[in-house]
């Protein structure tokens, strides 16, 4: 009697569980309705870039506020070389790059990037993943919240071995960011949409997340 009541549980516990599952909404990127905090920019965002002329290279940095409630969530960092100024060689501090800076619990999908170190080892980076439109978000199992610079690409030096980010090799690709944020114990789920000319080139289109 006790094993049966013990099958019985189990398979109550399963069946709510898949239930709960199913209650959920999916959630797609490029998708969204009126349940949906949305943002479109009516001319895409790019970082405003700046000559700094004791490094002889452009730099610049903007945020986005993705459940405009006032606070920025995203930063946006770009460094680069638009012209002849461009160095033979980069520096620790000199390297071109477009970093983001995920803050206030937004969390982002990632992918793991494997690089040759050398010796026959590798190393791992995370990276920020690229979605296409309809890719369902809502049950990705890799997800990150660190605070630090997290690359969409870079082009490191020579001292600081790594991959080039996801982002890398894109041209002409108009690509998802996937995200999320614990809002009142619950992950509200939503995407960033990004469009890629190159990597020098990258607008930030529109955003939007679950209310």
């Amino acid at each position: 009697m006790k094993t049966l009541l013990n099958c019985i549980s189990i398979f109550l516990l399963f069946f709510y569980s898949c239930k709960k599952e199913e209650s959920r909404v999916p959630v797609f990127a490029g998708i969204y309705d009126s349940t949906f905090t949305f943002h479109e920019f009516a001319t895409p965002l790019k970082v405003n870039l700046k000559l700094d002329p004791l490094n002889n290279f452009y730099i610049g940095t903007d945020s986005l506020d993705i459940n405009l409630d006032g606070n920025f969530d995203l930063i946006i960092k770009q460094r680069m070389y638009l012209d002849i100024t461009k160095p033979n060689y980069y520096t620790h501090d000199t390297y071109p790059y477009c970093l983001l800076t995920f803050r206030n619990g937004l969390e982002f999908s990632k992918k793991i990037q494997y690089y040759i170190q050398g010796h026959g080892e590798y190393g791992t980076n995370v990276g920020i993943d690229t979605l296409n439109y309809k890719n369902r978000i809502d049950n990705i199992s890799e997800w990150s919240g660190t605070v630090t610079n997290t690359a969409m690409w870079l082009d490191p030096s020579s001292s600081l071995v790594s991959s080039n980010g996801v982002w890398y090799y894109l041209t002409n690709a108009e690509k998802y960011i996937g995200i999320r944020m614990k809002i009142d114990s619950r992950y509200k789920f939503g995407w960033i949409k990004v469009k890629e000319i190159s990597r020098e080139d990258i607008s930030f289109i529109s955003y939007a997340i679950e209310k």
